[in-house]
């Protein structure tokens, strides 16, 4: 049986050229990878993952506040502001906050507790604005943002509604106490407190259902991508991994050879004289049979660190680890033992049942072989196997 013309080399060539930079270098100028990896806190977060808005709605706020809080504090010092205790010291901690923000971002602070930390002084400063400047209408409306930035920041619906109950509750006192501008009738406090209070609901009642819909929306998508991701890793008529799943399972398990004593281990096996089977029996014949070495596979490497693969045609894989080449040995002993005695009829032979053939490569924690020269090594052996004759396996060091 001759070697695949395009199988082998192939899967070296990808194994080879994986390391290499494929990400095309994007064209939007210095301006957008600038303002792209402010928002996304340097690359931290992507449109797929679920906090992405959250990092840069963080991120966009916090730069407005802090051009809003700067601009103020200059006000202040120039004149045009009055210059109050109360206002410099909420100026400068919203700058410090807002700074605060982002810079902890950027390195890497668990999102959830910088968006509650951020939630909890937005709800005190827009109370404080409220009650600082209570002379001004328009630091009592203020406080109407409140509600979309809470269940945003928060993304909980319960938590959201509570901040805004409260918030509400608090400006209808202030209003009620007389702490706003002077009103001068009951019709006129009336009319201000249904005002906030119907600004304040239907925001949290429009927010609530975004984010309802929004977590339905992204945990279909969770289950999309889950089932989408198991398809292309494993190979739909064994159930085995695939190919894709080879090339990545390979280079990890060789990346941590450092970390594991024991010796990492590659058996490359296929089917001998399978086309010979398939003409003989038809291909949905040859179908079940893969399908019945792959459940050998499985009963043979079933510790949960053994990984078995399809890698195309009648060509299979196992990776796995090893205490010593005896181990390794009575494993490939046994895989071909089991599979000859399935007593699958071996039309060309070259026994009366159908056998495989095999390449058995050890890998020594010293070494520095890539995934490349491991699979090249393991698939000379399993050539060499086929040219003694079939039905064996051959053992080779990497």
């Amino acid at each position: 049986m001759q070697k695949p013309e395009n199988g082998g080399s192939e899967l070296s060539r990808t194994l080879t050229g994986l390391g290499a930079d494929s990400v095309p270098d994007r064209a939007d100028g210095a301006w957008y990878r600038y303002w792209h990896g402010f928002l996304t806190s340097g690359g931290r977060t992507t449109e797929e993952c679920p906090d992405y808005l959250r990092i840069t709605l963080l991120n966009l706020a916090g730069a407005a506040s802090v051009v809003v809080w700067t601009l103020s504090l200059f006000l202040v010092f120039l004149g045009p502001l009055e210059a109050t205790l109360e206002r410099v010291i909420l100026d400068l901690a919203g700058l410090l906050v807002s700074i605060g923000i982002i810079v902890s971002l950027r390195l890497g602070a668990p999102v959830v507790v910088v968006a509650q930390a951020a939630h909890g002084f937005l709800f005190l400063a827009l109370l404080s604005l409220a009650i600082i400047r209570v002379d001004n209408p328009l630091m009592l409306a203020l406080p109407l943002v409140y509600p979309a930035m809470a269940f945003l920041l928060l993304d909980d619906i319960r938590r959201g509604i509570a901040g805004t109950l409260l918030m509400t509750a608090v400006l209808n006192i202030a209003i009620s106490a007389g702490l706003g501008p002077a009103t001068r009738d009951s019709a006129t406090l009336f009319g201000g407190a249904l005002t906030v209070t119907t600004g304040m609901g239907f925001q949290a009642v429009v927010v609530a259902l975004y984010v309802h819909h929004r977590k339905r929306v992204m945990s279909r998508l969770r289950a999309v991508s889950e089932q989408l991701a198991i398809l292309a890793s494993r190979d739909p008529l064994t159930g085995l991994y695939n190919r894709r799943s080879f090339i990545r399972d390979l280079q990890r398990e060789l990346s941590r050879r450092e970390r594991d004593e024991r010796q990492l281990a590659l058996l490359l096996f296929d089917v001998d004289r399978f086309k010979a089977y398939n003409d003989r029996f038809g291909h949905p014949q040859g179908d079940r049979l893969l399908k019945r070495l792959a459940d050998v596979a499985r009963e043979v490497f079933c510790r949960g660190e053994d990984v078995a693969f399809r890698l195309g045609g009648e060509e299979f894989a196992v990776i796995f680890r090893t205490e010593d080449s005896t181990q390794a040995a009575d494993m490939a002993d046994r895989l071909l033992t089991i599979i000859e005695d399935l007593g699958e009829p071996a039309p060309a032979g070259p026994n009366a049942s159908l056998t495989v053939s095999a390449g058995l490569c050890l890998v020594d924690g010293e070494s520095q072989s890539t995934a490349s020269q491991v699979y090249n090594r393991a698939d000379e052996a399993l050539y060499h196997a086929k040219k003694l004759g079939r039905a064996r396996w051959i053992c080779v060091s990497c």
